[in-house]
């Protein structure tokens, strides 16, 4: 299900959504979400934070509170007035700003309707802030640079462009910082970037 006020993002999600799961079911503001995922059986809600009447928030909160079988990911234009920690300790399965190309929000979709990604807002087993600063402080500041530019959405290209340098030395870059927070998906990156401060 995808939850957007506005026709044309809602209209253009589901469409490449529906290139992998088939049937996608649309809302257009928060209480219709709910009615909808109370009333049937979805595997994954995509909602918009910002939507009229209940807002993305109180409808992440309602279904974690009625625990509701259903991952969810919260997305959002609006990098301002909303925590990624605050989202995540509401028990989303995964964020996406409004920025983010296609190729990264199928990446993120695709881990988490896969669950092959770290759930967001739980450090993994043994994980505390200290170890978390530790990991962080192993990176260097070009990779700190490259996993920030890629938790808000940019490709790998737009990320080369950004930074002037070649899309083999970002991939490079994911690949070291893959390595050295031993993850393997962007939801897990995302997990990371949180705990640590970057965004």
């Amino acid at each position: 299900m995808i939850a957007e006020d506005q026709a044309l993002v809602r209209q253009g999600l589901a469409a490449l959504i529906a290139t992998e799961v088939g049937e996608v079911i649309e809302a257009c503001n928060g209480k219709e979400a709910l009615d909808l995922l109370l009333s049937g059986k979805f595997d994954l809600a995509l909602i918009d934070i910002g939507l009229p009447g209940l807002t993305g928030m109180d409808v992440l909160c309602e279904i974690r509170r009625r625990k509701l079988p259903v991952k969810v990911i919260i997305f959002t234009g609006d990098t301002d007035s909303y925590s990624p920690t605050a989202i995540c300790e509401a028990g989303a399965d995964g964020f996406l700003y409004k920025t983010a190309d296609a190729d990264h929000f199928m990446e993120i979709f695709i881990a988490v309707a896969n669950e092959t990604a770290l759930p967001l807002g739980h450090v993994r087993d043994g994980e505390n802030a200290q170890s978390v600063a530790q990991i962080r402080d192993s990176l260097t500041g070009r990779e700190l640079q490259v996993a920030k530019l890629i938790v808000e959405g940019r490709s790998n290209k737009r990320v080369a462009s950004f930074l002037r340098i070649s899309e083999h030395t970002v991939r490079k870059h994911r690949e070291h910082i893959n390595r050295k927070l031993n993850i393997s998906s962007p939801t897990a990156l995302a997990t990371f970037a949180i705990k640590a401060g970057l965004i």
